[in-house]
């Protein structure tokens, strides 16, 4: 079985690190301060719709200023965000048990890796993947091509990820998913999804375990999905496009 990382508020504990981030850029430009509440109820892909949805005019304050001012400080202070605590110890305890594992990132890829590396999770990964430029590609697109580079089907994997739009790349990768409550969104989004949720990382490590032995079954999520999914909809996120920075 192998496990597809989403990197950004499931490895990486930055949720709050993008807020102070966020507040950063606002005190910057005279726009109301957010709290993690905020950030965890609103945040969504692409990233301009967050910052719509908080009711900034982009029109007055442009995207791609915002974006620029966030990054510049993000990428300073990524590494001393620190990993989840434990996710280090389950990433080595899982490849240990037997299972493969990649991370599938929107993030730009050079950082990306340089993140990985300093944070010593590249020894267990095999295949690490992000964005090369600023290109229009999607997390989507990226994963198809990791996937096709390892020689796996969506059908040999499950996708861990902590955003409504990772159960939506998990869905169109074909993967089975988890998704994780301590990252970008919060639990009640989550949950409105219709998929496995995670609270803690035992609890992660035992649903990997259970769908391992039941041989990747998700009959119960996929009834469950399309019985919700007029529901759903409100609570979901379109593809992971956009500022390619929290994946």
């Amino acid at each position: 079985m192998h496990i597809i990382w989403d990197f950004n508020g499931t490895l990486l504990a930055d949720a709050q690190l993008g807020v102070d981030c966020d507040n950063h850029v606002f005190d910057a430009l005279s726009l109301p301060r957010i709290t993690l509440e905020d950030y965890r109820a609103h945040m969504t892909m692409p990233v301009r719709d967050f910052y719509t949805a908080l009711g900034i005019d982009l029109a007055v304050y442009p995207y791609e200023t915002i974006s620029r001012l966030w990054l510049n400080r993000f990428n300073r202070l990524a590494v001393g965000a620190g990993l989840v605590p434990g996710a280090l110890a389950l990433v080595a305890r899982l490849g240990s048990a037997g299972f493969t594992q990649s991370i599938l990132s929107a993030s730009y890829e050079r950082s990306l890796l340089s993140q990985c590396e300093a944070l010593g999770l590249t020894r267990h990964i095999r295949e690490i993947s992000g964005l090369h430029d600023e290109s229009a590609d999607k997390k989507t697109d990226i994963g198809r091509r990791q996937l096709a580079r390892l020689g796996l089907e969506g059908g040999d994997c499950v996708l861990v990820g902590d955003m409504v739009a990772d159960g939506e790349l998990a869905d169109a990768l074909g993967t089975a998913c988890v998704l994780v409550s301590w990252g970008h969104n919060s639990a009640q989004r989550l949950t409105a999804t219709g998929k496995r949720v995670a609270h803690s990382l035992p609890e992660l490590e035992a649903m990997l375990e259970k769908m391992r032995a039941g041989g990747m079954r998700r009959d119960a999520e996929a009834v469950h999905s399309r019985g919700s999914q007029g529901a759903h909809a409100r609570a979901g996120a379109s593809g992971r496009a956009g500022r390619v920075l929290r994946a």
